[in-house]
């Protein structure tokens, strides 16, 4: 997509865009993807003159990092969140309709009081309330998909007619989250915009860093492939992960690997799962889980490769970005936004989902050719910062807002 610029060469389209109003509407309080791009978003948009607005359905992490950046954040007492529980019974979708309408008459006085241009919905799990006072008030909302729906069948053929309605413009993470807006009529609102990933949060981690983390979880000074993101079972393809090591134990004693991240809260079970699988393999002298990890980046710098195992769809996977923009090979399944991001053979390498002698074998190619990993790697890193840097994209995160308020 040609090739990056410096900060000082976007510096005057920055403030060639009007001072805008955008009230910043999210369904977590997490440090995850969406939460993290949110950050950063918001952050850059305050710097740059417009006044921000952020609400959040709870207390977390993301608030704090809100605050101490000095942007306003509220917390109100009812944020209606689509969830799969509340879908599983008539009392709990009648819950989930009652809570929407209380959350659409908070927005109401939020709005009336703020005053926003444009009203930001940053997850698709946002249920309706943001869209349906924006209407009220006769404010553009953008309604921003991170998801993928269609395992949901008919009631995802009638909600993306709901998104549309209640949408001026609909910006989704990946070309492929895009493609679930079928038929060709909804793609008129549909714009896609990828998470940016600043350059400066990428600069290389010190030598000391990485050993402190290998040395607070006794992962010693061999190979290291490693696997992050959220623990769930039959989706995140940690299991998978592991299955693969206990594959390549034999033939590979020395690599270690790790299992870095930790469950949703209710889904502590899937933790159990894994860890009774990691036993069951007899795989527990090779593999390690650290849970959360307060340094991260000294984490992916530890890595000699990075994992993606989902089974299922990836919208954009920012593990994979994450890792490529320190230079790491990735190997990654072929579904979803993952496509997107990594060049089969080139920038890493892609495997059939749910398969662990796939990802054995795409290991192997990795540890019995060393220069070709390294050479990924470096391969990736340049594909990040010409097509994701955040400058590049918030650029055209701007000129998409001006479109919007200018229809």
């Amino acid at each position: 997509m040609g090739t990056t610029r410096s900060k000082n060469e976007f510096q005057p389209l920055h403030k060639a865009f009007p001072e805008m109003k955008i009230l910043c509407v999210h369904s977590g309080a997490d440090l995850y993807g969406a939460s993290r791009c949110l950050l950063r978003n918001c952050k850059k948009l305050s710097e740059d003159g417009h006044s921000v607005h952020i609400m959040l359905p709870c207390d977390g992490p993301l608030l704090s990092s809100l605050e101490n950046l000095k942007l306003s954040v509220e917390i109100p007492k009812t944020l209606s969140l689509l969830t799969r529980d509340p879908l599983r019974s008539p009392w709990g979708i009648l819950c989930l309709l009652t809570g929407m309408i209380k959350s659409s008459f908070y927005l109401s006085c939020v709005i009336k009081k703020f005053r926003p241009d444009i009203i930001h919905s940053n997850t698709a799990t946002i249920f309706l309330f943001s869209g349906l006072a924006a209407k009220w008030h006769r404010v553009k909302h953008i309604w921003h998909i991170r998801e993928f729906f269609t395992e949901f069948g008919p009631l995802w053929n009638i909600y993306k007619w709901i998104v549309y309605a209640l949408s001026d413009e609909i910006w989704t993470v990946s070309s492929a989250v895009a493609e679930q807006f079928t038929p060709n009529r909804l793609q008129r609102k549909v714009r896609v915009v990828h998470d940016g990933f600043p350059q400066e949060e990428f600069q290389s981690v010190s030598e000391s860093r990485i050993t402190d983390f290998r040395t607070k979880y006794q992962l010693g000074n061999g190979p290291l492939i490693g696997i992050v993101g959220r623990i769930k079972f039959q989706r995140k393809g940690q299991e998978i992960f592991v299955q693969a090591a206990a594959e390549l134990k034999e033939q590979y004693p020395q690599i270690r690997y790790v299992i870095i991240g930790s469950p949703f809260p209710g889904n502590e079970d899937h933790l159990d799962k894994l860890t009774e699988l990691i036993d069951a393999l007899d795989v527990k002298s090779i593999v390690t889980y650290t849970g959360d990890v307060g340094d991260v980046k000294a984490a992916y710098s530890s890595l000699d490769i990075s994992v993606l195992a989902s089974a299922l769809p990836e919208p954009f996977g920012g593990v994979v970005i994450e890792s490529m923009f320190l230079g790491k090979p990735v190997v990654g399944t072929r579904i979803g936004g993952t496509i997107e991001q990594i060049d089969d053979g080139k920038t890493g390498i892609l495997v059939n989902p749910g398969d662990p002698e796939d990802l054995a074998r795409a290991l192997r190619t990795f540890l019995d050719n060393p220069e070709r990993m390294r050479a990924m790697g470096k391969n990736g890193k340049e594909k990040v910062l010409r097509e994701y840097e955040f400058e590049k994209i918030y650029v055209q995160m701007l000129d998409a807002y001006r479109g919007v308020l200018k229809s």
